[in-house]
């Protein structure tokens, strides 16, 4: 009787059988076995496990990783395995993993929260990108914009609300809540968003609409890179869609050809350089190492050909290097001379011209300086293609925004601009008297551009300047030295820092796109758990950005 109570507790008992037959065999196996083997059957009866070894990094790379409530079990139980460790003590089963992953987002997020001091982050630029998106709980589609502030080099996630349309006034509303909600409506001084007219609209564009529920104006900063795609575009298309067009003669070949011959080593020299520094896309990378063997050379690391990624309206730079191998590759395709002339007159404007405004969109310093020179630099090339040249100068002149008086305060930290030139910059800001209202944006016709060609950085430059350093807290006693010693004052150089730290290009925000893309319809349909995902994911991939072991050993 002892020896059958044990074996009971010990669960090797299996259900009996009906048949009488089974009930011998069952008996008789009983009865062969000794106290001995029965006294060392183990109990298999186990106690609930009660150590919780899920870190706070653990959590977070689970989360990154998009690694399922089921997945982790499997990986923590397997790994806990492998390291030794008596997983009978452990927490694993998939909801307590879920309660552990749910609890520690909303710590997360809510203890960044409370240690967010607005006070110490001083003034910020706010950015903003739509895309629609499946909703969590509908079987329809909604506008996700993420809502993000960069300062002072770092970039902090605000949120990614769920809005019914993307209306100017729905996007407005949704950023002045955000930056309510973290306390930041006294810190942005500017915004930097793409110029659709939801955005830029004169009387219901979020921007607007934006200033209005912060009672000030704020400076327009638009996307440099989406201005630029814009260009980019109008080029593309007159080219391609010219099928009507007579064919060009050979002649004309042989000339446009020349005219890249003198810039070949200055563009050689700005690619190999760029190519040093980081670049955030992989497609930047492949355009200059495409651009430095159209110029007869080879790239650092090497002459590769990637296949060619996807091409859509959102994404010009897939085009631009989508011409260019096509036009590399020109022999093993049939092309007619219409379409041949095309590619040719296009890869010729992306590396003449285009290629370095590109690379040097992101310096804020640099951005009045350049567009200025993008304009001339334009109108120039109406001899060697007309039809580029004009398009180009149409949608410039719908997007002059940083040649405003307030903006064109940006290049006194441009050290491309001359000191005589910026001498006369100073004057220009503090002859005019009379404040009347800035302007957000230079409009002009087409005919008028051409009067750009003989203008200077300086004859932009109004009372309204000095709004921008007013803005910024940017101090203005060193614009009684001399421009050549500007560099060497202290309270120049805090400043210099301050303007490199400004936002304006809006890749932050298509980033963050890309992360409700991702992370849409995964681990969670809980709208508050949503929005702690991602501001945990972003927040880990800013602190461990890449997986080598060094970056991975620090702390969390």
């Amino acid at each position: 009787m002892e020896i059958s109570e044990r074996v009971v507790n010990s669960e090797t008992l299996v259900f009996s059988s009906a048949s009488s037959d089974s009930d011998e065999i069952e008996e008789h196996n009983f009865n062969t076995i000794s106290e001995e083997e029965v006294i060392e059957q183990p109990n298999l009866f186990q106690l609930r496990g009660k150590t919780n070894f899920i870190t706070d990094k653990m959590a977070a790379a689970l989360n990154r990783c998009k690694i399922s409530d089921r997945d982790a079990v499997h990986i923590l139980f397997a790994a806990a395995e492998s390291f030794g460790i008596n997983i009978n003590e452990l927490i694993i089963n998939r909801t307590s993993v879920n309660s552990i992953r749910q609890r520690f987002r909303k710590n997360r997020i809510e203890a960044l929260r409370v240690n967010f001091n607005p006070s110490q982050i001083g003034p910020c630029v706010v950015h903003w990108d739509g895309k629609l998106l499946p909703s969590l709980s509908e079987k329809k589609l909604v506008d996700r914009p993420p809502i993000i502030v960069s300062y002072k080099g770092i970039e902090q996630l605000l949120g990614v609300p769920e809005l019914i349309s993307g209306t100017g006034e729905n996007q407005a509303t949704a950023v002045y809540q955000a930056l309510e909600n973290w306390g930041l409506t006294d810190n942005v001084q500017a915004l930097c968003c793409v110029t659709t007219a939801s955005n830029t609209g004169r009387l219901k564009g979020a921007c607007i609409l934006l200033e209005q529920k912060l009672k000030r104006d704020i400076l327009y900063l638009p996307c440099r890179h989406h201005i630029l795609e814009i260009v980019l575009r109008s080029a593309f298309e007159i080219k391609i869609d010219i099928a009507s067009a007579p064919d060009v003669p050979i002649s004309k070949h042989t000339f446009v050809f020349q005219s890249l011959q003198h810039l070949k080593e200055e563009l050689l020299i700005f690619c190999i350089n760029q190519l040093k520094q980081y670049q955030p896309r992989d497609d930047y990378k492949e355009l200059l190492e495409l651009t430095i063997i159209v110029l007869g050379q080879t790239p650092p690391n090497g002459i590769f050909f990637k296949v060619p990624g996807p091409i859509h309206h959102a994404r010009w730079t897939s085009k631009a290097i989508y011409s260019i191998k096509i036009f590399l590759f020109r022999n093993e395709f049939k092309l007619n001379l219409k379409e041949n002339n095309a590619l040719r007159d296009l890869c010729i404007f992306i590396i003449r011209i285009y290629i370095k405004q590109w690379f040097c969109a992101r310096a804020a310093a640099l951005a009045p300086n350049m567009d200025l020179q993008f304009i001339k630099d334009i109108i120039l090339y109406e001899v060697i293609d007309e039809q580029i040249s004009k398009s180009a100068l149409k949608k410039m002149c719908g997007h002059l925004w940083y040649l405003t008086p307030e903006a064109t305060s940006l290049a006194f930290f441009d050290d491309r601009v001359s000191s005589q030139t910026k001498i006369k910059m100073v004057k220009a800001m503090q002859s005019s008297d009379i404040e009347s209202e800035a302007n957000k944006l230079i409009i002009l016709k087409p005919n008028e551009i051409y009067d750009f060609a003989n203008k200077d950085i300086n004859d932009f430059k109004a009372i309204q300047s000095s709004n921008f350093f007013n803005r910024f807290g940017i101090p203005m006693d060193f614009l009684d030295l001399d421009p050549k010693l500007w560099n060497e004052n202290d309270q120049y150089k805090k400043s210099k820092e301050l303007v490199n730290n400004i936002n304006v290009v809006n890749d932050i925000a298509e980033r963050g796109v890309k992360l409700i893309e991702d992370y849409n319809k995964l681990l969670t349909k809980n709208v508050d758990q949503k929005q702690y995902l991602l501001q945990v994911v972003n927040e880990y991939r800013q602190k461990f950005p890449d997986c080598k072991k060094s970056t991975l050993s620090k702390n969390y």
